[in-house]
């Protein structure tokens, strides 16, 4: 006779949801302040992950100039002519799909131990601090430990990556 399976492991607590935003700007005196001050809570993705956008321009260069409490950031905005400012939390053992954007990315592990993988079958492992400069390449992000991970990233718009005379299009399989 068979004992009976223990239950599983209670899942982990979800990341902290929200940053923290400081925009500044100018007021009618032409002296810099405050405009927002708040926390920003993410979007919870399907797949478990957090996606928060902070900030966005739609356009290169950025108009700074407009009134900081009546923008909504974009996370699109990169992919369609302008840049995103953005956080990812990463739940434990997660390992997302392959994909590329054509998009410059700058991204920095904010929290936890991240992998990046590359469709060559390369991985390599990050620790907080590490950073990535990801030039339109397929690629997946994970989190192998067990506590949750956060990216923060920039995403600029890009032209697309020409390899051998071919196009290399934006993958998005989400």
């Amino acid at each position: 006779m068979s004992s009976p399976q223990p239950p599983p492991p209670p899942p982990p607590p979800p990341p902290p949801l929200n940053t923290r935003r400081i925009i500044t700007t100018h007021n009618a005196s032409r002296t810099a302040t405050i405009a927002i001050n708040a926390p920003k809570e993410p979007t919870a993705l399907a797949d478990g992950t957090y996606l928060n956008p902070l900030w966005s321009s739609t356009e290169i260069p950025a108009t700074i100039d407009q009134d900081p409490t009546k923008i909504q950031p974009d996370s699109t905005a990169a992919t369609t002519g302008g840049s995103v400012f953005c956080t990812y939390d990463l739940p434990p053992r997660y390992e997302g799909p392959m994909h590329r954007s054509i998009t410059l990315d700058y991204v920095t592990v904010t929290r936890g131990v991240v992998t990046l993988s590359t469709d060559d079958g390369s991985t390599v492992t990050l620790q907080a601090g590490d950073t990535v400069v990801q030039r339109g390449t397929m690629h997946k992000w994970g989190n192998p430990s067990a506590e949750w991970a956060r990216l923060t990233s920039v995403m600029v718009q890009a032209r697309p990556v020409v390899v051998e005379g071919e196009e290399m299009g934006a993958v998005w399989p989400f």
